[in-house]
């Protein structure tokens, strides 16, 4: 057919009727290129950013709404694109629909830094000593007590702040101590738990599996 497009696997798209329905559920906007991609293609898209002050994002490309639960049983496929919607993806699965994203499990892997590090150890891997603290002083006064190069690491939704987390330069540790001092006042209220880690340098890696 003379209107039929290629998509990026030199197959049709909708036109000749593969298309999907794509819904794309996002907390800030992030997964806007992929929605715009699978639209390219010849599928249907909806978008749904929850934040208030990122809704704007890839407005004009795609086809946006506000509620994305009104729109789930219009979707063949549902793609969550962050961390947070574990439970929602899961509830969906279990009512039989195609779901993309993770699961209240990867959810605590993530959120949960203490249960992930308690993950690695059993699958037999090394970790690096870490403190985990509910208070700023607390933290003040054990860097006090031992001296030495650390990264602070925020637990819970703080950490997807990337800006909160931090890695010392000094071997004393004075710059992690102001930046806790300054976290305490600036933050406190954001940053309910975190993780004092040492420091050892090295390659940081990251493995994903879909």
């Amino acid at each position: 057919m003379g209107n039929d497009k290629p998509n990026g696997n030199g197959k049709n798209g909708n036109s000749n009727g593969h298309g999907k329905k794509f819904l794309f559920i996002s907390e800030i906007g992030c997964v806007g290129d992929l929605a715009y991609q699978v639209q390219s293609e010849g599928s249907k898209v909806r978008y749904c950013v929850l934040d208030k002050y990122e809704k704007t994002v890839s407005d004009g490309f795609v086809e946006k709404v506000d509620d994305w639960e009104k729109s789930v049983d219009w979707a063949d496929i549902i793609v969550f694109d962050d961390i947070g919607f574990g439970s929602a993806a899961e509830k969906l699965r279990r009512e039989g629909k195609a779901v993309v994203g993770g699961t209240p499990l990867s959810d605590k892997l993530e959120f949960d830094r203490d249960f992930g590090q308690e993950e690695l150890k059993k699958a037999g891997i090394n970790t690096l000593p870490y403190w985990d603290f509910s208070s700023f002083d607390e933290a003040i006064k054990f860097v006090k007590a031992n001296p030495g190069r650390y990264v602070i690491k925020p637990n819970g939704k703080a950490q997807n702040d990337k800006v909160l987390s931090f890695v010392g330069q000094e071997e004393d540790g004075l710059d992690i101590l102001n930046m806790l001092e300054r976290y305490k006042k600036g933050w406190g209220n954001k940053i309910r738990r975190f993780q004092i880690k040492k420091f050892v340098s090295g390659v940081e890696v990251a493995i994903g599996a879909f």
